[in-house]
């Protein structure tokens, strides 16, 4: 007795169809199980901040120098004696050496500090100044101020100082507070030591009443 196994055409369509099927999916299986595993990769990746080390760094801001070529300092001084051997001070916020002039120094925020031979000292201070460091001189521009305690404080835009004869000397109009009054001028020469002050062309003076009862009693 002999056994044997009958197929049908359609179970044998059915079968090829389904090998067609398999066929075609397993390309994209394989694909998908390719894409899984890199994207697990990338998630590994992303948390370890593998990423943030792989990308370009920003190029970074270039530093815009101020004044190339020249010495300059967050803060200066300059002191020295005068003919008669009192002391002086000059401190500003900020200089810088002239890069044409090796003997001028451009000061900005500056404060210069005189003492008198009767040991009185006086200040002045100006927006910029430029020093000459051969000539001993130094010139003032930018809210120029003079100030005595107990006698006076002159304001002016532009001043000329001669460092070692502490002479001072402005062409440029002037305003004089004392406590007897004010004075204005077109100019100011202080010479002898801060003991001598010329006042020059239109000077206009105005006084106190105390000034004036003051000066009646006299």
């Amino acid at each position: 007795m002999s056994s044997h196994t009958e197929y049908h055409a359609d179970d044998t369509d059915r079968l090829l169809q389904a090998a067609r099927r398999r066929a075609r999916l397993a390309p994209i299986l394989s694909w998908a199980v390719v894409a899984l595993g890199l994207g697990l990769v990338a998630m590994f990746l992303l948390q370890a901040g593998i990423f943030s080390v792989l990308q370009p760094k920003p190029k970074p801001v270039p530093v815009t120098v101020e004044k190339p070529e020249q010495i300059v300092g967050s803060f200066s001084r300059i002191a020295g004696f005068d003919r008669e051997k009192q002391p002086y001070e000059v401190t500003a916020k900020k200089g810088y050496q002239d890069k044409e002039k090796a003997n001028l120094v451009h000061l900005e925020g500056l404060v210069a500090t005189f003492r008198r031979s009767s040991g009185q000292s006086y200040e002045i201070s100006s927006n910029a100044g430029l020093y000459d460091s051969k000539a001993k001189e130094m010139d003032l521009e930018g809210k120029v101020e003079i100030v005595e305690a107990g006698r006076f404080t002159a304001a002016m835009e532009k001043a000329h100082i001669v460092m070692e004869k502490k002479n001072l000397v402005s062409n440029v109009p002037v305003v004089v507070e004392m406590d007897s009054g004010t004075i204005t001028a077109n100019g100011l020469q202080i010479t002898n030591d801060g003991k001598n002050i010329l006042f020059l062309n239109g000077v206009k003076a105005r006084f106190t009443e105390t000034a004036k009862k003051g000066d009646n009693t006299q």
